[in-house]
This record gives C-alpha cells, sequence and structure tokens, in this order.
C-alpha cells in the first residue's frame, strides 16, 4: 500500500467508526490483548452483532472491510465474519450508505454493485 492508499485507509477507517457511534453503535472494551497484537479497530455493538472495521488487500488493491459477529464469544478474541469489502474510493455519502447498509438500517437496493 502506498503512503498516499495509507492515509486515505486510515481516515476512512476513522469515518466508518464516527458512523457507527452516529447510529448508536456502542464501543466495546473487549479484545484489548488481540487488538494490540494483530492490530485490530475497536470493536462496536449494535443491536445483538459486534461490529469492526478492518481493512485488506485483493490483488494489490486495498479495500476497507466492515466485519460482524452475532456471538459474543468470537467477538471477545476478534474473529468476526466480512460483511463486505468496500474501495478507498468511495465517498463520504458513499461510504456512509454502506455503513447503513452493514447495520441493517437500510436494506441493500437489488441492484447493489459488486466492488
Amino acid at each position: 500500500m502506498t503512503a498516499e492508499e495509507s492515509t486515505r485507509m486510515l481516515e476512512q477507517m476513522e469515518r466508518v467508526e464516527r458512523y457507527f457511534l452516529q447510529y448508536g453503535a456502542v464501543p466495546q472494551q473487549i479484545n484489548e490483548r488481540n487488538r494490540e497484537l494483530f492490530g485490530q479497530r475497536q470493536t462496536f455493538l449494535y443491536q445483538e452483532n459486534y461490529y469492526r472495521v478492518d481493512q485488506a488487500e485483493f490483488d494489490g488493491t486495498p479495500f476497507l472491510i466492515i466485519d460482524c459477529i452475532d456471538d459474543p464469544k468470537y467477538a471477545g478474541v476478534g474473529v468476526m465474519e466480512d460483511v463486505g469489502a468496500l474501495p478507498l474510493s468511495l465517498t463520504e455519502e458513499q461510504l456512509e450508505k454502506e455503513v447503513r447498509y452493514a447495520l441493517g438500517i437500510e436494506p441493500y437496493p437489488e441492484n447493489y454493485p459488486e466492488w
């Protein structure tokens, strides 16, 4: 990942966490040991599901990942499933919409794009 992509990634990850908070997700004080060990972000609880924003590269292209799990045991050790992989190029409006989809606030549209 380039320095520019790293900066953009951090900005977008922080933005996703602000959206989590905006929509009522509550930060959890869990998985602190593994968070430090593996560089994982804060976990949030929203309507009995645990969420976290993460990052990954596919074929050398960086993506934001929204993770989710409904089992507190797995959330407690940082094990979650990917809800979606999102390109860094999303606008703030698009990113907020993706968070709304992931949290179940808004249904995914029938013509949902394949990033």
